[in-house]
């Protein structure tokens, strides 16, 4: 699986686990659903923001060179 298809996954369940979490709480005011979007979306988007890929190695280096 590719990592951008899994960030993106990652990120999907993780918000939708949240809202899911939100309606099931039964939040009523303002604040609480601020605070929710807030947990809802600044773990997806440091997530997309710091996992980055490893960097290619030398055998992987060497094979590409060799195609």
């Amino acid at each position: 699986m590719q990592l951008r298809s899994l960030k993106a996954i990652l990120a999907a369940v993780w918000v939708s686990v949240a809202l899911i979490a939100g309606f099931l709480r039964d939040l009523h005011s303002v604040t609480s659903w601020a605070v929710l979007a807030a947990i809802a979306v600044i773990p997806p988007v440091v997530m997309v923001w710091w996992w980055q890929a490893p960097d290619q190695t030398l055998s992987e280096s060497i094979q590409e060179a060799r195609r």
